[in-house]
């Protein structure tokens, strides 16, 4: 009759040095600790709001939006009128026959006041007054004047008109830089809150970020701990076998067996002693 036999074993057991033993007890806490909650979220906006500078430049620009508006389409009619036809008509130009009428008053007064006098003054002490010569003389002065007062008005026309011209399209080229000014100082304002809100996100930045650190401080540290474990020296890895158990009674028949062919050398009486010694065997170790 044989017994049952267990199936074999092995259980292997890392073993701790007592410097990595303490090192364990050091970073556990920490370990349980982390594993036994959740950890928190920051409470609150991690965004950085706008800046008083900001809101009060925006609210410039919106103001200056008005401004900016009025200008462009009060340029923009000054554009459509110089592009209009009538715009090369001197004769409507405002102001343009009171210029010509001074320009050329001195010429007239110059004509009837001296010229015209002195001739007749001559022809009359001549004895020539009322003839031909005289006429023809007074005719050569009044189409002198005539001509110095259309070379003075041609010449004012041309001068006024271009002088105009000028003045409009040196206002029409300084239209953008004059609607970008109205913007400026709302810039200005807003940069600088732009460098606030920069500086208010970074200092929330490290608030966010040393919250959360300290959220996770005893878990980093228990990890860094516990990754020193694994190099250190010392320590030892422990196997343990264990094989099927055999029955005795099993052992003991094979024991007398064995015992029995031993004695058999000894004749009929060494047969039964080997027998006997070899069944106590199983049961001695």
């Amino acid at each position: 009759m044989s017994g049952a036999s267990q199936p074999q074993t092995q259980t292997t057991t890392q073993v701790l040095s007592p410097e990595q033993r303490q090192l364990m007890n050091l970073a556990m806490p920490g370990v349980t600790e982390f594993a036994a909650k959740v950890p928190e979220r920051y409470q609150g906006s991690t965004i950085a709001g706008f800046d008083p500078s900001q809101v009060a430049g925006q609210e410039g620009a919106l103001q200056s939006a008005g401004t900016q508006k009025e200008l462009a389409t009060g340029g923009a009619g000054t554009t459509l009128d110089w592009l209009n036809p009538n715009a090369l008509d001197i004769t409507k130009q405002p102001g343009l026959q009171g210029n010509i009428e001074a320009a050329t008053r001195p010429i007239t007064q110059a004509l009837t006041e001296q010229a015209l006098p002195a001739i007749r003054d001559s022809a009359e002490r001549s004895g020539n007054f009322g003839s031909s010569r005289q006429g023809i003389a007074e005719g050569l002065a009044s189409g002198r004047a005539s001509q110095a007062i259309g070379d003075a008005t041609s010449g004012l026309v041309s001068k006024a008109y271009q002088t105009n011209v000028d003045a409009q399209l040196k206002a029409l080229g300084l239209l953008p830089s004059t609607i970008n000014t109205q913007t400026t100082g709302d810039l200005t304002t807003s940069n600088v809150g732009d460098v606030r809100q920069a500086m208010s996100q970074a200092q929330l930045g490290e608030q966010v970020g040393n919250f959360n650190y300290d959220q996770l401080a005893p878990f980093l540290q228990s990890k860094e701990i516990m990754s020193l474990l694994s190099g250190m020296p010392g320590g030892s890895t422990q196997t343990v076998a264990s094989g099927p158990q055999k029955n005795p009674l099993t052992g003991a028949l094979g024991g007398a067996a064995a015992g029995a062919s031993l004695g058999s050398m000894f004749g009929p009486v060494g047969t039964a002693s080997g027998a006997g010694i070899g069944a106590l065997l199983p049961f001695l170790g």
